[in-house]
């Protein structure tokens, strides 16, 4: 479609989508046009718009009072608790089907659904931003922030008490010297300081050779740093594992081969969000990579 087309058509879908919701509104009198609103004492339509809050609200709130989760909440390779979603409406994303929803709390990441959470606020619904943990202290006061918005504090205290409790015991565990551990994906993408990668090494007892090397943050790691480290744990991951692609014809290279590092493979769903399930990717780093 020529540049001059889509720059015309823009207006027109703006105007469609306020008519859209202006009927909407006609239809469902609680859903109104409002400047703010605040969450009710104890939410009973919940709706989270993202992976790491499907996780958190599933935590913490019984199925009869989640409206809808994310298309990703059943996703088994994504998210650690696929299961206890699955049977759970799911929504996309769309501004429409969530207020259709007439939810008392939307919960929602801090760089996704942008255009969504900011119509939900101008029609009045609570929306709640969770960030995303890049550490275990950010994963208890996420659980504590959602846990007050949707009324369940003391659930949310008896989740973070068994976390610390299971870090306990995995420290308690750690042997000397630490054995070193990098992440190493496709095409070089690493995890230094302040992830959550690097408190699962921690857990685990091992240091992180991506932090050692420079890196905070996520990112890329040269492969030269990685080869001046020597870590004796690769932690791979299992996204497209053996996909011939330019990315991980990388991880094939002579010099990755000449460390000698053992290989663990981490599962996506226990690290990308933030969570118990954290610890049991510690667990696995710590059987497998030599601490236990």
């Amino acid at each position: 479609m020529p540049l001059s087309m889509m720059r015309l058509r823009r207006p027109v879908y703006a105007t469609a989508l306020r008519l859209y919701l202006l009927v909407l509104a006609a239809i469902w009198p609680g859903v109104q046009p409002a400047t703010a609103a605040a969450p009710a004492a104890r939410p009973q339509r919940i709706v989270s718009l993202n992976l790491c809050t499907d996780q958190i609200l599933l935590q913490l709130v019984g199925r009869e009072r989640i409206a809808a989760l994310s298309f990703l909440s059943q996703d088994a390779f994504s998210t650690a608790l696929h299961e206890q979603a699955r049977g759970l409406p799911i929504a996309w994303g769309n501004a429409e089907e969530v207020l259709a929803l007439q939810p008392d709390l939307v919960l929602v990441g801090a760089y996704t659904t942008r255009h969504t959470t900011a119509m939900l606020r101008r029609f009045g619904i609570p929306v709640l931003v969770v960030a995303g943990a890049n550490g275990f202290d950010e994963v208890a006061a996420e659980l504590r922030s959602v846990a007050r918005a949707v009324g369940e504090e003391a659930r949310g205290e008896a989740i973070i008490a068994r976390f610390a409790e299971r870090l306990a015991e995995l420290e308690a565990s750690h042997r000397s010297p630490r054995p070193l551990a990098t992440q190493f994906a496709s095409g070089g993408y690493s995890a230094g300081s302040a992830t959550l990668y690097h408190d699962i090494f921690a857990a685990a007892g091992h240091d992180n050779g991506a932090a050692r090397g420079g890196l905070a943050g996520y990112g890329i790691l040269p492969l030269e740093k990685l080869v001046e480290h020597a870590p004796d744990v690769l932690i791979g991951s299992d996204y497209r594992r053996g996909t011939p692609t330019l990315g991980n014809r990388l991880l094939q290279h002579p010099a990755i081969a000449g460390l000698g590092a053992h290989e663990v493979v981490l599962p996506a769903r226990l690290t990308v969000c933030g969570g118990p399930w954290n610890l049991d990717a510690a667990a696995l780093l710590a059987a497998e990579g030599g601490q236990r």
